[in-house]
């Protein structure tokens, strides 16, 4: 992926998670994101690397004095390739753990051929974006079962019905005894000609039926439909799903490191 099309991804990220937390930027090279109602969660809460920094420990040093403050680990989020290779090592020495790799699967929806969607449908799931109050509060309720952050719901409640006009609920239900049930659901963010695909969930005794590879491919047919020029979708090395993306037609465009280091402020951190 050349430069231009990873800084629109990108920033889409940045817009993304913008709405979810406080974004402050450092010096130019350096983004911070910060929620602390989302502890232990480091995809919202993340020191994102615009560019290479050359001064290296005073961001880690101001980075863990933000994250502390909020009592929270302090969570960096790296590109794996030579350019950040410096910071990579850097952060290993001042004793920050390797956590996870971010996957960053892309797109060109130019170069994308148009499926046939019957080929993919299935009389017994629906999709739908949601834009009304009940409906949204559905969605809530879907989102935190299953991703299990029932603690969380108050919080993610303000944020969503702060935020959802800035992007597209999407929930994917199952038809079970005559009646469609709600079982998965994800958001679709635009910017600049660029669409991601977020919060991609399945309630657990629904996973394993198709649902979440439903949605991406169908979220693909409405980037192509909006008259997007790129799609794609973000997911951890250690949650599996690498292969569905692929199944999809996606493309594994770059790879980002995650790296921790625990608050002292916290009970039982390390």
């Amino acid at each position: 992926m050349d430069y231009i099309t990873r800084g629109l991804v990108e920033d889409n990220d940045s817009q993304f998670c913008a709405l979810w937390t406080h974004r402050f930027e450092w010096h130019k090279c350096a983004e911070i994101f910060v929620n602390k109602d989302f502890p232990k969660d480091y995809f919202f809460n993340k020191t994102k690397m615009v560019s290479p920094c050359h001064e290296t420990l005073l961001l880690i040093s101001d980075a863990k004095k933000m994250f502390f403050s909020n009592k929270l680990d302090c969570f960096f989020s790296i590109h794996d390739d030579p350019e950040y290779l410096e910071i990579n090592k850097t952060l290993e020495l001042q004793h920050f753990s390797y956590i996870d790799t971010m996957l960053v699967f892309c797109v060109d929806l130019d170069a994308f051929p148009t499926k046939d969607g019957r080929l993919d449908y299935d009389p017994n799931i629906s999709q739908l974006i949601v834009n009304d109050q009940s409906s949204i509060c559905a969605w809530i309720d879907l989102f935190c079962e299953s991703f299990q952050i029932e603690d969380w719901k108050k919080q993610v409640r303000q944020l969503i019905v702060s935020n959802y006009q800035h992007f597209d609920l999407l929930v994917s239900r199952i038809r079970m005894n005559l009646e469609y049930i709600p079982a998965a659901c994800a958001i679709l963010y635009c910017s600049k000609m660029v669409m991601g695909l977020y919060c991609l969930g399945t309630l657990p005794k629904f996973r394993r039926k198709g649902l979440a590879f439903q949605i991406v491919n169908s979220s693909i047919s409405r980037a192509k439909t909006r008259g997007m020029k790129f799609f794609f979708v973000q997911t951890f090395l250690s949650d599996g799903f690498a292969e569905m993306y692929e199944k999809a037609g996606l493309q594994l465009a770059y790879r980002k490191r995650i790296y921790a280091y625990h608050s002292p402020l916290i009970e039982g951190s390390c």
